[in-house]
This record gives C-alpha cells, sequence and structure tokens, in this order.
C-alpha cells in the first residue's frame, strides 16, 4: 500500500498550498476584467502553478469591471522574473496604465528572453506591444491595441484567442475558459 503524507497545515488548520511553479500577476488598479482573471488563475492552480498578484499601488485595494476587490500580495516595484514561470498582463476599461510602465516592459522583456509564459487579454496587449515581446507573433487583444501591436511588428489577427508558442492573449472576457485553458497547456512545456 502506498504511503500518503498528511497536508502541511498553517496555524488556522488551513491546507498550505504547495505549486511546482508561479506566474507574476500584474494588474491595474481599477477597471481589470474579473472573470477572466478567474479563469485564468484557476485553470492554472488545476495544473498546480501557483500565482502572485502585484500592482502598482499595493496598499490600495484593486477594483474589478464587476467590482470585485481584493489586495494585491505586492507591490509590483522590485518584481524579477526569476521566480517565476510566467507573466499575465490584465486588460482593463480605458487606457491601461501598465502599457507605459517601465517596470513592466523590462519583466515582459526578460520572460521573452528565457522563452516564459507571457500572457494578455484586452488592452493589456499594449503593454506586450510596448515591450517589443510581439515581433512576429500573431496575437489579439482589443482593437485599440491593433495599431500599436502592427507598430511592434506583431500581426494582430483579432480573434478569441491567439497562442504564439509562449505567447497566449484573448480579446476579452469571452474567451475566459479558453484563455485559461492554454496558460496552463503553455505553461506546462
Amino acid at each position: 500500500m502506498a504511503e500518503t503524507t498528511e497536508p502541511q497545515l498553517d496555524e488556522d488548520g488551513l491546507v498550505i498550498q504547495t505549486y511546482d511553479s508561479m506566474v507574476l500577476v500584474v494588474v491595474p488598479q481599477t477597471g481589470f476584467g474579473d472573470q477572466i482573471l478567474r479563469y485564468a488563475r484557476s485553470s492554472l492552480y488545476n495544473v498546480s502553478v501557483g500565482t502572485r498578484s502585484v500592482a502598482q499601488d499595493p496598499d490600495t485595494d484593486v477594483k474589478g469591471r464587476l467590482q470585485d476587490e481584493f489586495l494585491v500580495d505586492g507591490p509590483l516595484a522590485g518584481e524579477t522574473m526569476d521566480a517565476y514561470t510566467g507573466i499575465l498582463i490584465a486588460g482593463c476599461e480605458g487606457p491601461n496604465p501598465l502599457a507605459n510602465d517601465a517596470q513592466v516592459q523590462a519583466l515582459l522583456r526578460a520572460a521573452h528572453a528565457d522563452g516564459k509564459l507571457i500572457a494578455a487579454w484586452g488592452n493589456g496587449l499594449e503593454a506586450l506591444a510596448a515591450a517589443g515581446v510581439v515581433k512576429g507573433r500573431k496575437v489579439t487583444g482589443d482593437a485599440s491595441a491593433q495599431s500599436a501591436t502592427k507598430s511592434a511588428g506583431g500581426k494582430y489577427t483579432g480573434r478569441q484567442l491567439e497562442v504564439s508558442n509562449h505567447i497566449v492573449t484573448a480579446v476579452d472576457e469571452g474567451s475566459g475558459m479558453r484563455f485559461g485553458q492554454a496558460l496552463a497547456e503553455v505553461v506546462r512545456i
């Protein structure tokens, strides 16, 4: 009979989750797509991949488009890709403040150089274009990102979902489940 080990518990008696790897999730402070983020995180957890959520202002609750509120795990400042197998950039309503963030661009370039998972939905695609990681890749996202994508050498398709090697992009929350499944597949490679 196989030996079973008891799960590790925290001081409250809850099981401490362990993961094979972690993905960095960068969210804007307001208006991000709550539902697609839930699909993405759930799909990753199902394949033993954890997530760490960060934002530009970690001391303020982030608020999704459907008004989900939560505190992120930490600040965007100071993060590196060393501990992560990928990075996910959240799309949001209105202009995406992550698109022109130098720290986000540096993280995306580092992930790209190492062939790690890079993912975004909606106008989160603008950050990928600004970082220069879409060159020669088929990608999708909000139509507002089409011009920036083409200028960066990417091939904007407007399809619901695109997977181009280690880059996964989705047009909007309507592709949530498929987006999550694609993330799980790519991060396991």
